[in-house]
């Protein structure tokens, strides 16, 4: 598992760490790859490093060619959805009807020069800042139990200018009519919080709406308002409300699942969305026009916890998917479609991943 690094300035630990300490400064995320464990011949040593981005981009070194295009695809799934795991590279596949070990990615690699490489992937997403616009009881108790959750929470009228202090915001607003429309016009114009719920009844919610496409906001952006904010538990006091409202946004960072697989989302809400980078434009437009259908019927009559529709588009380290993927013809490695290492015959392109397989496969096919 030989081959060049491309990475950071020395290559070393104290460089990607020095890197890892920078993009975590900067709200970068960022995944942080450990190898663990390595069986000889192999050009990575346990504690070897390397940094990969939400752009696929990876530095330092933690193995070869053949090892960075398995890292890239895992750690782009790690930022996705924020988990840990283990991915190993061997070249001897798992028997037919053996399981992988609980927690560990198996993926098979027939490289020539042998070896296997255990490398820990470890995400790491920018702090979560939860924006509360209003004075209210409600207001008050998603201060208190933001925190537990790890949340950076923020008052709208301590952060400036609100339009900056909306961007990238989990934003609720919750003051009864008060210190309201500039809150909600500055985190959903432009798409600016990534989430953006409303404590109100159904029938004051369509109001809302109403007057929000009075001020200038476009129907896709009014349509991102969840509201009436929170899911459906029946919830009363203000101390029940807030957890409606915060399992709301967990619920949408996990992917509206619970536990047992089983669709956890409110009534009526959308799936939540974490698109890729190309597809993102498609992705949003498509859900808001669905939305846009919804909006005045839930307004009218839905239940508490109903919600205003559009997506959530709360993926809190929103990271491009991985690219789709094919397999080398040499070395049976996982391939991206966007490898630069290709070669053309009888019409067929066929990718690799490095420059060593498309050399061994051109030798034995040549043009």
């Amino acid at each position: 598992m030989n081959g060049g690094s491309g990475g950071v300035p020395g290559g070393g630990p104290a460089d990607v760490f020095g890197l890892a300490a920078r993009l975590r400064e900067e709200g970068v995320p960022f995944v942080l790859a450990t190898v663990v464990r390595a069986e000889r011949p192999t050009s990575a040593r346990p504690g070897a490093k390397a940094v990969v981005t939400g752009d696929g981009e990876v530095r330092g070194f933690v193995g070869g060619a053949c090892v960075r295009p398995a890292v890239r695809r895992e750690s782009l799934r790690a930022l996705a959805d924020g988990a840990p795991r283990l991915l190993r590279i061997s070249p001897e596949a798992l028997p037919g009807d053996a399981e992988a070990q609980e927690g560990v990615l198996e993926e098979t690699m027939a490289c020539v020069s042998g070896g296997a490489l255990d490398i820990h992937l470890e995400p790491f997403r920018p702090s979560r800042r939860l924006l509360l616009a209003g004075s209210s009881p409600v207001v008050e108790a998603l201060s208190a139990l933001g925190e537990t959750l790890g949340l950076e929470v923020r008052r709208a009228g301590e952060e400036g200018a609100l339009p900056e202090a909306a961007e990238g915001a989990l934003l609720v607003v919750a003051g009864h009519g008060e210190g309201e429309w500039e809150a909600l016009k500055a985190g959903l114009g432009g798409g600016r919080a990534r989430y953006a719920g409303l404590v109100a009844s159904p029938r004051r919610a369509a109001e809302v709406r109403e007057r929000l496409l009075g001020m200038g906001l476009s129907a896709d952006e009014v349509s991102r308002l969840r509201s009436p904010a929170g899911l459906d538990l029946g919830a009363e006091t203000p101390g029940e409300i807030a957890v409606s409202i915060l399992a709301e946004i967990v619920e949408a960072e996990r992917g509206g699942k619970r536990a047992d697989g089983t669709p956890g989302r409110s009534a009526g809400a959308p799936p939540s969305v974490a698109p890729g980078a190309e597809d993102e434009e498609k992705a949003a437009g498509k859900a808001a026009a669905i939305a846009a259908g919804k909006t005045a019927g839930r307004a009218a009559g839905k239940a508490a916890g109903a919600v205003g529709g559009g997506p959530i588009g709360i993926s809190l380290a929103p990271t491009p998917d991985p690219t789709p993927e094919r397999r080398d013809p040499i070395c049976g490695m996982t391939v991206s479609e966007d490898s630069p290492h290709r070669a053309t015959r009888g019409g067929e392109t066929f990718l690799f991943c490095c420059a060593g397989c498309r050399e061994t496969f051109e030798a034995a096919r040549p043009a």
